[in-house]
């Protein structure tokens, strides 16, 4: 992994609420054991809507846009 992801997690890891962080946490060393995930609603559980949109303005912030145009 480059520093410039690690730095970019970090912050959006100071973001996260206590709650999320152990819940990603979770899903986190699922996805480094040796059996693969099939369905990650069952390994990180519910999410309330609110936590939901938060995670996803940080994921619609902190992500690259694609340009259809360069394909």
């Amino acid at each position: 992994m480059t520093t410039a992801y690690r730095d970019d997690i970090c912050l959006e890891l100071e973001r996260l609420p206590e709650d999320n962080l152990r819940a990603l946490l979770a899903a986190l060393r699922l996805a480094v054991s040796a059996q693969p995930v099939r369905r990650w609603s069952s390994a990180v559980g519910t999410v309330s809507d609110e936590d939901a949109e938060q995670m996803r303005r940080a994921v619609e912030e902190g992500c690259e846009g694609v340009d259809a145009d360069e394909w």
